[in-house]
């Protein structure tokens, strides 16, 4: 059953082709270091949970996409965009949960790898020590069984 390393595999790999993505980690988001970590912006990876039919299994991928909000020492201009690159930030990492959606719901089907539901993703505004900002998504993801580990 190799279904757990393509859906993480192939995303990593989808994932480092963007402009808005330097770093791809997996696991549990406490074993990240994030105040050390200089290569930003990161996305996260997590599987969830894993439900095992007959014939598919189904996950729930959760991916968090963020980066280091940079704040200005000049007084800012206009105070709806502030003094920092929260805005951008919180555009460019929503990128990278839409390009990691369609990036399942787009293929060829050859990859036996569907998303079954709507993705929704939730914003977080300096959720970590180092002032991270972006998005996390959980996304619900079928797979065909397959006999090889």
């Amino acid at each position: 059953m190799n279904n757990f390393y393509k859906i993480l595999d192939q995303l990593r790999e989808f994932l480092l082709l963007s402009d808005f993505t330097n770093t791809v980690t997996f696991g549990e988001i406490s074993d990240v270091d994030l105040d050390k970590l200089t290569n930003f912006p990161l996305v996260h990876l997590v599987i969830r949970e894993a439900v095992i039919d007959e014939n598919t299994i189904e996950f729930v991928l959760d991916v968090i996409a963020a980066d280091i909000v940079d704040v200005s020492k000049e007084l800012p201009e206009d105070k709806f965009l502030g003094n920092n690159n929260l805005q951008d930030i919180l555009n460019t990492q929503l990128k990278v949960i839409t390009d990691a959606t369609n990036f399942f719901r787009n293929n060829d089907y050859s990859s036996g790898i569907t998303i079954t539901d709507t993705v929704r993703a939730t914003p977080f505004l300096e959720r970590f020590n180092n002032q991270l900002a972006g998005w996390e998504a959980s996304m619900p993801l079928k797979t065909l069984m397959q006999d090889k580990c």
